[in-house]
């Protein structure tokens, strides 16, 4: 906890903490922002203000002396929120005042991946674990015939899961795919809860927390191999560029009847607050679409998305065509994430990071792996 920060010159930073020593060369990096980024406040009323960001602020590097480290880092007035990963462990830094809010907004945390303890791991009073798939984390098939798991997710009937399971055993020739599209830009949104609690009610704080989560969330995609069958050699360098932020400063105001993702409501089931944010137009014009909330859910969800699929005339998750349900056209490339866990705790950036990763993995194409324990 605690520790010292020197910034020395716009790309050297010092940190000192007992038994740590980072001395970190940064340099500023817009790898994740759109070349025509947008962000905007939302009132009550709907009506949007345009926020101008110093896009400067957000910083890539590594520590001194160590090549295959690497550093993420967004400043703002000497406090820093990122990570800095070395061979043997990743330290994340974040403001004390998300989670000790009787310190100031001058003080911050740093702690090891090696010593959080995920929120999700336990349940039940403390007891059991989760082994695999957070327990928190979900996708939504809509269109098709499925029942629930163990889990409370969504899976495809048996036939078809046998029917699909013989068409990838009769693709049995290898191919060398070379992507083109290699960026999916994004539309990011924050309630109002989610500006009050996360962004301490400052509009630049919730973009500035939003493009650093994005930021290490696209590092996870950028480095990872990616393909479909052992033998080939896969390919790398897939990731994410946010194209628009919009932040509701207020609840949005409503007539009798109407339903708004942004609404005062005391309670959401988290599938229904999904469906009525993919109900928003604007999500065509985006890859993927993601709410981000400070919502407790039951069962102590944290995050839900629709999942794609190659399947023809399948609906959800990127690249899919709208969908019409219950009078609504709905847009399906959508997902959400919760800072608040199931202790009615705000979730450590570490956390976050993994929830809107793994929600955006649904919206890729990817379900759970089998339990195999």
């Amino acid at each position: 906890m605690g520790g010292k920060i020197y910034l020395i010159a716009p790309i050297f930073v010092i940190i000192k903490k007992i038994s740590l020593h980072f001395r970190l060369i940064l340099t500023p990096r817009r790898e994740v922002i759109h070349s025509n980024f947008k962000a905007y406040e939302v009132n009550a009323d709907g009506k949007e203000k345009t926020i101008h960001l110093d896009h400067d602020n957000f910083y890539h590097g590594r520590v001194f002396g160590e090549i295959e480290s690497h550093a993420q880092m967004h400043i703002n007035n000497g406090i820093l929120t990122g990570s800095i990963t070395t061979l043997d462990e990743t330290y994340h830094i974040e403001p004390s005042w998300r989670h000790l809010p009787h310190l100031d907004n001058q003080t911050m945390i740093i702690y090891k991946s090696s010593d959080v303890k995920l929120s999700w791991e336990h349940y039940k009073d403390g007891e059991g674990h989760t082994h695999g798939a957070p327990k928190t984390c979900g996708y939504v098939k809509e269109n098709l015939n499925y029942t629930l798991n163990d889990e409370g997710d969504f899976e495809e009937d048996d036939t078809k899961k046998n029917d699909s399971s013989s068409r990838v055993k009769r693709q049995t020739e290898t191919y060398e795919f070379a992507p083109t599209k290699t960026r999916c830009p994004l539309l990011l949104v924050a309630d109002y809860r989610f500006y009050q609690e996360m962004g301490a009610s400052s509009t630049k704080t919730t973009i500035n927390y939003l493009i650093s989560l994005i930021d290490r969330v696209h590092k996870i995609y950028n480095d990872t191999l990616w393909h479909e069958h052992k033998e080939e050699d896969g390919f790398k360098g897939m990731g994410f560029v946010i194209k628009k932020i919009v932040v509701h400063s207020e609840p949005t105001r409503v007539r009798g009847g109407e339903t708004h993702y942004n609404m005062v409501r005391e309670k959401w089931d988290v599938r229904t607050l999904l469906e009525v944010f993919s109900r928003e137009y604007s999500h065509k014009d985006f890859c993927l679409a993601h709410l981000f909330t400070d919502l407790k859910f039951e069962g102590g969800i944290l995050g839900l998305a629709y999942v794609g699929s190659p399947r023809r005339n399948s609906v959800g998750g990127i690249c899919t065509p709208e969908y019409f349900k219950n009078g609504y056209t709905l847009y399906l490339n959508s997902g959400l994430s919760s800072s608040r866990n199931h202790y009615g705790q705000r979730v450590i950036t570490r956390e976050a990071d993994l929830v809107t990763a793994h929600e955006f993995g649904h919206n890729w194409g990817s379900e759970h792996d089998p339990d195999v324990s």
